[in-house]
């Protein structure tokens, strides 16, 4: 009897730490504020394409008609049946209104499964177009629209009043992708240059095609004090994401116990300050915004309503102050 009841406890236990890690339910508020941010981002992107738009995606383009569609032809679009310029230009013009529908919640189930189509189609249609980097475009456009994301902060949620919920999966899919976005990269990156030379930040930061601005002076007179180790921290702080994910779903998972650590705010603080280094000395457009408003899924509901309800008070205090009398 004891040897049966064994396996059905550890089944129970199994069943009690996935519903608690995946399949719980818990305040949108964390998700809602995902959504606005990270449509915001994909908003700005696709606005980037106006002005070109009849010259990228219809028959204006150099490749279109049998060509493009022999061309790519794994690739799903509307714009391989679509392509008179009026037509594509006015399919993008309804694009960019689902994407302000979805940003601020207004039907949002429909706002998203069209901006996702949109999506599609464009990365369809000229995906040389797009680099890598962008693909997280993609990515993360597909996976929020596959969420309940306009149960909070949201017209949607307005309409229906409060008491909704979402499952807490949500969020930690957004980190999963976010941690196997970083580890991938991380193991990617082989050669001299990032485990033995520790130069591959200063070749980066100096290739024409990446860089900004010419310093090149500056970055090699950095080089051996900064730059090289910087280097290695990068890359084994990528590499080592993935951990970091698992150790924090096993921290929520034990109930969030004082000898386990929370990493959150060194691990995510480094990245916010690399990716915002990364912004300002190279292209990389939209990416890192993109992946900086990913990392709103590592904070929980209670936490991310204390920090609006903190900006909201110095928001007040501020205009409280200017308002005042000399």
């Amino acid at each position: 009897m004891a040897d049966g009841a064994s396996p059905a406890a550890a089944r129970g236990a199994l069943e009690r730490a996935l519903d608690r890690v995946w399949l719980a339910r818990e305040d949108p508020y964390t998700l809602g504020l995902l959504r606005i941010v990270v449509v915001a981002v994909l908003t700005a992107s696709l606005l980037c394409h106006v002005g070109a738009v009849a010259e990228y995606f219809s028959s204006r383009s150099p490749l279109h008609g049998e060509w493009a569609r022999e061309a790519f032809p794994s690739r799903l679009s509307l714009f391989f049946w679509i392509e008179a310029p009026w037509a594509v230009q006015a399919i993008f013009v309804l694009g960019v209104v689902a994407h302000v529908a979805w940003l601020v919640g207004w039907y949002t189930p429909v706002a998203a499964a069209a901006s996702w189509l949109l999506w599609v189609s464009m990365c369809g249609r000229n995906p040389l177009l797009y680099s890598l980097p962008d693909q997280l475009q993609m990515v993360m456009c597909t996976l929020l629209a596959c969420m309940p994301s306009g149960r909070a902060l949201s017209f949607d949620a307005r309409r229906r009043g409060g008491g909704a919920t979402v499952p807490v999966w949500c969020r930690r899919v957004i980190m999963v992708q976010i941690g196997t976005l970083y580890t991938a990269t991380g193991l990617l990156k082989s050669g001299e240059t990032w485990h033995q030379h520790g130069t591959a930040l200063y070749f980066a930061l100096v290739n024409p095609y990446n860089r900004h601005f010419e310093a090149a002076p500056l970055w090699a007179s950095l080089q051996p004090w900064l730059l090289r180790p910087m280097t290695f921290v990068v890359l084994w702080w990528e590499i080592l994401f993935a951990a970091f994910v698992l150790l924090h779903a096993s921290r929520e998972l034990l109930g969030r116990p004082r000898w386990l650590p929370d990493l959150r705010w060194p691990m995510l603080g480094f990245g916010v300050a690399m990716h915002l280094g990364i912004q300002l000395a190279l292209y990389v457009v939209w990416f890192s915004p993109l992946v900086v408003s990913g990392y709103l899924a590592f904070l929980r509901p209670d936490e991310t309503r204390a920090l609006a309800a903190w900006l909201r008070a110095r928001l007040h205090r501020r205009r409280s102050v200017a308002a005042a009398p000399a």
